[in-house]
């Protein structure tokens, strides 16, 4: 085996191969992206859940900023909370429901369908048309473990590693085309494929029922326990500022009698 191997790219292998299958590529992408779009129905919002989002978001703001409250106020907006909104029933969780929603096995189908769909009809047709070709070679040596996956559809064991076969070029550009296509769409464009996989292995990640009543009964605990320990940060405020303010004063005036 020679030390370097020079091997010219036929100008026909350039015209039909390679710049067809980066094209083919990138419009599969845009298509894939615009496809989802549509298919994407809006969810209905449950309006329960987000207002007990709200309260429980406005029990945590309490309690971790009520230290800038005065101690009425604070006590007013505790006492507020405890005999108000923390007493509200709440459903209990049931495990179950997202399971049992067709809207989020409907997406998770829509996830699957565009992921797999898409990328078995195109590994067809780059397997059927595109495949035994040398497209590219990199500008750096490789080890011969990359063999297998720069030289996909081609076995020859007196080739270089750093040439790259259509077969091989089509999954790199499928790994790295989000670039590309977030400058043709002009807006953010995220991986497909990665969310479809994302949403198969946890498909209850974004929708994870939360048992409010639990929530609730801490966030009553802890407001009981502050209400009644509740430190406010600027008690002595106006102390320390007439302190900063004599203490300039002063300085001033030493720094006129100096002069």
């Amino acid at each position: 085996m020679t030390a370097e191997q020079n091997i010219l790219l036929d100008p026909s292998i350039r015209d039909w191969v390679l710049l067809p299958l980066i094209m083919i590529v990138l419009f599969m992408g845009v298509l894939r992206h615009y496809v989802t779009i549509l298919m994407n129905s809006p969810s209905k919002p449950n309006m329960a859940r987000i207002c007990n989002v709200n309260i429980q978001n406005y029990g945590r703001i309490l309690l971790s900023s009520g230290a800038a409250l005065s101690p009425e106020s604070f006590k007013h907006r505790a006492e507020r909370m405890l005999n108000g909104m923390l007493k509200k029933e709440v459903d209990p969780v049931n495990p179950m429901e997202m399971m049992n929603d067709p809207n989020v096995m409907m997406g998770l189908l829509k996830n699957q369908f565009m992921m797999m769909v898409p990328n078995i009809g195109m590994m067809m047709l780059v397997s059927y048309f595109f495949s035994g070709f040398v497209v590219a070679k990199f500008p750096f040596p490789l080890s011969h473990r990359f063999r297998e996956m720069m030289q996909r559809g081609l076995e020859i064991d007196v080739l270089n590693c750093n040439y790259v076969t259509s077969l091989s070029l089509y999954f790199l550009i499928m790994s790295g085309n989000q670039g590309l296509l977030q400058l043709l769409l002009g807006e953010d464009v995220e991986s497909e494929n990665h969310s479809a996989m994302m949403m198969q292995q946890m498909p209850q990640a974004s929708g994870q029922p939360v048992d409010f009543a639990k929530v609730f009964k801490q966030i009553s605990d802890e407001l009981a326990f502050v209400k009644d320990h509740h430190r406010w940060s600027y008690e002595k405020a106006p102390d320390v500022l007439l302190k900063n303010w004599r203490s300039q004063k002063r300085a001033k005036g030493m720094a006129v009698k100096r002069r």
